[in-house]
């Protein structure tokens, strides 16, 4: 991790994805999972959130690769920064993160734990982050959680830690339909100042990944490709990108 200007601790990969915002998240069928971690910040801003009875010590998303679990906790880490709330982010599928680094956290601020599922089956691994949620606890933090499963069908053999992860605010996040998907890139082609027809969108949602995460990144390699060889993004230009 690496400390920011605020004092929150990043992890290397927030770096690439440092544009991310609650602004250019499609929402979809996620929209109460967006309204609570805004709703977070905004508590904690107006130091409602030091009221241990006013947010939940634990606000939890899971869902599958590439639904946009990581961009929102990026979202949080911004909205955090622009108001001067303490924040940490760390995801635990970088393995140079080890559990010792947990002590480090300020557990009076909103704490982010991407990819918590990286760490389970692993008795060490596990007592730090049950310890770690003891912290945040008592100090008055909040504890931003996104996995792949459900806290009781999670693979933690830890039981008290299923039992705090259990204990807050749980919510699945859905896949974009393609309905979804196209307006999702037309509001992401936009803020790149992309033009693209609907009809190459369409398209480009009917043969590519499903995956969200995927999608954006080959919108960005399609960006650059149309500058570096100087052609209008059409059909054909795209179907030639797909073939490679």
């Amino acid at each position: 991790m690496i400390q920011n200007a605020s004092g929150g601790q990043l992890a290397f990969a927030l770096a690439g994805d440092d544009k991310a915002s609650f602004e250019n998240f499609w929402q979809g069928d996620n929209q109460e999972l967006v309204s609570c971690l805004k709703s977070a910040i905004a508590c904690r801003k107006n130091d409602i959130g030091l009221d241990p009875t006013a947010q939940p010590k634990v606000i939890y998303g899971y869902g599958p690769e590439g639904c946009g679990k990581s961009h929102l906790l990026y979202a949080v880490m911004r909205a955090a920064k622009n108001v001067d709330i303490q924040h940490s982010y760390s995801s635990l599928s970088d393995r140079y993160i080890r559990p010792e680094m947990l002590e480090t956290i300020n557990a009076s601020g909103l704490v982010c734990i991407d990819n918590i599922q990286c760490w389970a089956g692993d008795n060490h691994n596990e007592r730090a982050l049950f310890t770690l949620f003891e912290q945040i606890k008592y100090a008055g933090g909040q504890l931003v959680v996104m996995a792949k499963q459900a806290p009781e069908v999670s693979e933690f053999s830890l039981r008290d830690l299923v039992s705090r992860l259990s204990s807050g605010l749980i919510y699945p996040m859905y896949e974009l339909s393609d309905e979804q998907r196209f307006e999702a890139l037309k509001m992401r082609a936009g803020h790149r100042g992309l033009v693209v027809s609907d009809d190459v969108l369409t398209f480009l949602v009917s043969r590519a990944s499903r995956n969200t995460q995927e999608l954006f990144a080959f919108l960005d390699e399609m960006d650059k490709a149309s500058l570096l060889e100087k052609r209008k993004i059409t059909i054909p230009f795209l179907q030639s990108l797909l073939a490679k």
